[in-house]
């Protein structure tokens, strides 16, 4: 039994001790949850209750408010996701997806009444929820059919299960089987609580890959993979860096613009070259409502479906390193308000004594297809990019008192015209462009005639940096290699 097949057959026979009192649920469909997602985990409640879903005797997947769940287990854990409602946009409604099946959960029609299951394959009206404030720090969720979801407490014959069924003008009013908490589950984009110490000194050899695959978020003629399935972007992305790379094995590769189920079959062609691999995925996400304590409540931004309405997953970034990593973790990184919040993502392997981190980065102003003036970072008085910039080096900075070396960089989405945002990321370290620490930051364009991709390594070392042109994205990958 393989490592991975391992961590999943733990995390079923978790879930299924922990909900005591109802049916036991089937195996996990392999469309759950990819393990290697670094998207936050979220469990629902509601007067005081856990909602699990309840595979019950037919394996109808209802919500029910489950007074015998005592703490989250797989069966109670959701991932919250926001997807493109047409002359809206993204982030004014969310849609949960089941940690345990993978489906999304559907209100369903009255005829239905308008029962709550997970059995969405993608995100549609049904599958979306606007979460509203209430003054006691809880949100009441209101579905498409204009009704409130409320658990059925008191003398309900089928206890506790979660109906779209109430209909009011003054959310105040709502009792307490309507008012819901969040709660999250585990630290944000963490896999692991405690990063473990290096066993070794990095190797002063070191090839590392990024490149922006343009694979969901353009429709631009260059981006071949554009609504793509996985498997093709797997076998696609796979060959072309093989082609690229000839003989050499990536140390790590940091993807951006890739969608969540993408990961896994991208991890297994890798492997056919470039040995045994773990693919770690982190999604972009848009801020949705505003928790109790202020913090903000955020959904990952979901891939498109395309013509074939195929659910590809959240939409995000990528970090492939040797599959003895065991911890990673993700950070949302500063970002303009009601915009992308951009996504960073970090993994030590201890057994090479080297760290990286992938990240992409808000987009500068420009001009879209449509001649229209775009982009999230906009503000010339206000640059987000600089922030990011500054968080990123923070990460970086705290592997090093812990024995790693780090490789760093992505789609920073900026030119060498504005590459003083990134000033705090070339400080005591080397570009891939540069042929020494002084050169100037510059170097061979990535995206049409600009450079927007970086590597950043030690200083030190013999630096080579290649671009190549991958044939399937208006990105051209960048390749440093160290020795």
């Amino acid at each position: 039994m393989t490592r991975r097949l391992r961590l999943v057959v733990t995390a079923i026979l978790a879930a299924v001790t922990a909900v005591v009192a109802l049916a036991a649920p089937p195996a996990m469909a392999d469309t759950a949850v990819p393990p290697s997602s670094a998207g936050q985990r979220w469990a629902l409640k509601v007067h005081g209750y856990y909602v699990t879903v309840d595979a019950g005797a037919t394996g109808d997947m209802k919500l029910r408010a489950n007074p015998n769940a005592t703490t989250p287990q797989g069966w109670e854990k959701f991932t919250l996701h926001t997807d493109h409602i047409p002359g809206v946009g993204y982030g004014t409604t969310v849609s949960f997806r089941s940690e345990a099946t993978g489906k999304y959960v559907t209100a369903e029609d009255a005829a239905s009444g308008s029962l709550l299951r997970t059995r969405g394959d993608n995100t549609g009206a049904w599958e979306r929820f606007k979460l509203q404030p209430l003054a006691d720090g809880t949100f009441a969720l209101l579905a498409d059919n204009g009704n409130y979801v409320a658990a059925e407490l008191g003398s309900y014959p089928d206890y506790g299960l979660l109906r779209a069924r109430t209909s009011t003008s003054a959310p105040s009013t709502l009792g307490s089987w309507e008012r819901f908490t969040l709660e999250r589950v585990g630290p944000e984009g963490a896999y692991s609580s405690d990063m473990p110490a290096t066993s070794t000194q990095a190797p002063r050899s070191q090839d590392v890959v990024s490149w922006n695959i343009c694979s969901n978020n353009n429709d631009a003629p260059d981006c071949r993979l554009v609504y793509a399935p996985p498997a093709t972007v797997a076998s696609e992305v796979s060959s072309a860096l093989h082609n690229a790379m000839g003989s050499r094995r990536p140390d790590a590769i940091f993807f951006q613009e890739i969608c969540e189920k993408s990961a896994k079959p991208l991890e297994l062609a890798l492997e056919d070259w470039a040995g045994p691999l773990d693919v770690r995925f982190m999604p972009t996400y848009y801020t949705v409502a505003t928790a109790a304590d202020g913090s903000a409540i955020r959904a990952q931004k979901n891939c498109s479906d395309g013509s074939d309405h195929a659910d590809r997953g959240a939409f995000g970034i990528a970090l492939a390193v040797p599959d003895s990593n065991t911890w990673y973790q993700g950070t949302v990184l500063p970002s303009p308000d009601g915009k992308e919040q951009r996504p960073m993502l970090c993994a030590v392997v201890p057994s090479v004594g080297s760290a990286y981190c992938n990240a992409h980065f808000s987009s500068g102003p420009y001009i879209d297809s449509n001649g229209n003036p775009a982009g999230d970072d906009t503000d010339p008085k206000n640059p987000y990019r600089p922030k990011q910039a500054a968080e990123m080096r923070d990460q970086v900075d705290y592997f090093t008192p812990n024995g790693y070396t780090t490789y760093y960089g992505g789609d920073l989405n900026t030119t060498t015209a504005d590459v003083a945002y990134l000033n705090s990321l070339y400080d005591g370290h080397q570009e891939c462009g540069q042929q020494d620490p002084a050169s100037p930051h510059t170097g061979d364009p990535t995206d049409g005639g600009n450079k927007i991709d970086y590597i950043f390594g030690p200083q030190g070392l013999n630096y080579a940096c290649s671009v190549a042109d991958g044939g399937l994205s208006d990105h051209r990958m960048i390749h440093l290699r160290t020795s």
